[in-house]
C-alpha cells in the first residue's frame, strides 16, 4: 500500500533532476592549482571529493582532461596519449547538458580540442590535429561574440592569435583556410588583459599561474620583449611563491633567453624531484646543457640521469649528442663515435635539437674543437672566452666551407652580444653571402639576426629586407624555428 502511494506521489510530483553546472568550487580551484604544480595525485583527490559532493559539476571533466593532457604531453607515453584520446570524446559529450547561456560550455570544449591537437602534433598526426585546431578556434570565436565580457576566452584566443601571427608565409594559407587570423601584438595584448583580470578579479585568481606562464612564454618567444617577461616573472614569484617544475622551467628559460645565465643555472639547481609530484626530466637535460656551456665536463651526469629516467623520445638524441661532444672535448674519439651510434639507435627527430644530433650522427663529421669551445662559451654567456678561442685566426685557417661559415657566424654573434653592432652586421652579411646556397643554418640565422639588429635600431625597411632574405633560404638546418622567428619579426614590423 505504501509503495502504491509513493508511486502515485512520484507520478504527480516527479523528482526534478539536478541541472548540470560548470562551477570552479574550492575543490576545483585546489585541483587546478595542484595541476600546474604537477601534483597530480592531490589534484585527483580534490576532483573525487568534488564528484562526491557535487556530481553535476562539469568543471570536473574539464580539469580531468587537462590532467591527462599535461601527462601525455610531458611523458610522451603511448598509453597516456591513448587515454587522452579515448576520454576526450566522453568528456566533451558530458558538457552537452550545460545550458546554452553558459560561456564555459564552448570554452571547455574548445580547450579540450586544443589540448588534444597539441599532443597530436607531437605524435605527427598533423591532419587530425589541424581539424581539431580549427574546431577549437571557431568555438572560441563564437564564444567571444556571444559572451564578449567572458575573460577566460582570452587565454586560448590570445595564444592562437600570437602563434598565427608568427606562421611563416608558406604555411599561412593553412591558417587562412581554417579561418584563423591574428597578430603577435593582438595575442600578446589579449593575454596581458587576462593577466590583469586574474590579478584584480578574485573569481579568476585560480587561473593566475597558468596565465602568467603563457604570457611570459609569448613575450619571450614571439614578442621578443624580455624586459616585460622578467617583470611578469617577478610578479609571478611574489604572488605565487610555491614553485613546481613548470614554474622552474619558465623562470629558468626566461632568464636564459634574457642572458642571465648564472641565475638560470641557479634556478635549475633548486629543482628537487617531489615524491608526490610528476617529474619533469627536461629540467635535468636543460641543467646539463647549461653546465656543458661552462665546459663543465661533469654535465654528463645530468644527461645520463635524463636518458635513464625519461621514457619519452624528445631530446634523447640530443642528450646522447652532447655526451658525444663531452667525449670529444676530453680527447676520447672512440667515446664520441660510440655516443653517435646511440644517437642513431634512440629517440626521435621531432625537435630541432634532435634533428641536428641525427645529422651529425649520420655524417660522423666531428665539429672543429676551436669552434665548438667558442660556441659553448657563447651559449653560456662567456663572450670573452668565446672570442679568445677565435682571436687572431683567419677564416681560411679552417679547412672546409662549413667551418669557415661558422667562424664568421660565431664572430658576428659575439660582437652582437658585446654591443658592437656594426662589426656584427658586417660578419653576419659575410656569412649570409658565403652560405646562402648551403644547407647549414648559419646564413639563415645571420639574416635573421641582422633583421633583429635593424629592428632594435628602428630601421624598419632594413629589418624587413633581412627578414625576407632569411625566409627566402630553404632546406637548411633549424628551418622551422628560424622561419618562425623571421615571420614573427615581419609581423612586428607590420
Amino acid at each position: 500500500m505504501k509503495t502504491l502511494f509513493l508511486s502515485i506521489l512520484l507520478f504527480i510530483f516527479p523528482l526534478k533532476a539536478q541541472a548540470a553546472v560548470f562551477e570552479f568550487t574550492q575543490n576545483c580551484k585546489s585541483a587546478y592549482h595542484d595541476l600546474f604544480l604537477l601534483n597530480f595525485t592531490k589534484a585527483r583527490t580534490h576532483l573525487e571529493q568534488e564528484r562526491t559532493s557535487n556530481p553535476e559539476n562539469c568543471a570536473i571533466f574539464y580539469i580531468e582532461n587537462y590532467l591527462d593532457f599535461i601527462t601525455a604531453f610531458i611523458s610522451e607515453d603511448p598509453s597516456d596519449f591513448s587515454r587522452l584520446k579515448k576520454n576526450m570524446d566522453v568528456r566533451v559529450n558530458a558538457l552537452s547538458p550545460l545550458p546554452s547561456n553558459s560561456p564555459w560550455k564552448r570554452y571547455a570544449k574548445a580547450e579540450m580540442f586544443l589540448q588534444l591537437a597539441v599532443v597530436k602534433l607531437k605524435w605527427k598526426e598533423y591532419l587530425t590535429a589541424g581539424y581539431l585546431l580549427r574546431k577549437s578556434y571557431r568555438l572560441l570565436e563564437e564564444n567571444k561574440k556571444l559572451f564578449p565580457g567572458f575573460a577566460p576566452n582570452l587565454k586560448a584566443l590570445g595564444f592562437f592569435h600570437a602563434v598565427i601571427g608568427a606562421v611563416p608565409d608558406n604555411y599561412l594559407w593553412l591558417a587562412n583556410l581554417a579561418g584563423m587570423q591574428g597578430t603577435i601584438s593582438q595575442g600578446g595584448n589579449e593575454l596581458m588583459t587576462l593577466v590583469n583580470k586574474t590579478e584584480s578579479d578574485p573569481s579568476l585568481q585560480f587561473m593566475r599561474l597558468e596565465c602568467y606562464f603563457i604570457k611570459i612564454f609569448v613575450a619571450v618567444h614571439f614578442e621578443k620583449n624580455n624586459d616585460a617577461a622578467l617583470l611578469l616573472l617577478d610578479k609571478m614569484k611574489i604572488s605565487i611563491p610555491e614553485k613546481g617544475p613548470l614554474q622552474l622551467f619558465i623562470e629558468a628559460n626566461t632568464l636564459l633567453l634574457s642572458g642571465k645565465y648564472e641565475q638560470s643555472l641557479h634556478v635549475l639547481k633548486t629543482y628537487k624531484q617531489n615524491k608526490d609530484g610528476y617529474p619533469l626530466y627536461y629540467l635535468n637535460y636543460l641543467s646539463g646543457m647549461m653546465r656543458l656551456n661552462q665546459l663543465d665536463m661533469t654535465a654528463d651526469t645530468d644527461f645520463y640521469y635524463f636518458i635513464n629516467n625519461y621514457k619519452g623520445k624528445s631530446f634523447i638524441k640530443s642528450a646522447y649528442h652532447k655526451l658525444a661532444w663531452i667525449c670529444l672535448l676530453k680527447g676520447d674519439k672512440a667515446g664520441y663515435l660510440k655516443n653517435l651510434e646511440l644517437v642513431n639507435a634512440n629517440g626521435n627527430d621531432f625537435t630541432d635539437e634532435d634533428k641536428q644530433a641525427q645529422k651529425e650522427a649520420l655524417s660522423k663529421d666531428a665539429p672543429n674543437l676551436i669552434l665548438l669551445r667558442s660556441r659553448l662559451f657563447f651559449d653560456g654567456g662567456n663572450y670573452s672566452g668565446a672570442l679568445s678561442e677565435l682571436a687572431g685566426k683567419p677564416s681560411n685557417e679552417f679547412s672546409n666551407l662549413r667551418d669557415q661559415l661558422e667562424f664568421t657566424y660565431r664572430l658576428a654573434r659575439i660582437f652582437d652580444k658585446k654591443g658592437q653592432k656594426e662589426k656584427a652586421i658586417n660578419y653576419y652579411t659575410i656569412t649570409y653571402n658565403n652560405g646562402r646556397n648551403q644547407t647549414h643554418y648559419f646564413a639563415a640565422n645571420a639574416a635573421l639576426n641582422n633583421g633583429l639588429i635593424y629592428e632594435e635600431q628602428n630601421k624598419k625597411e632594413d629589418a624587413i629586407a633581412w627578414y625576407k632574405k632569411c625566409l627566402s633560404l630553404r632546406n637548411h638546418d633549424y628551418q622551422n624555428s628560424i622561419d618562425l622567428k623571421a615571420e614573427a619579426g615581419l609581423n612586428r614590423m607590420k
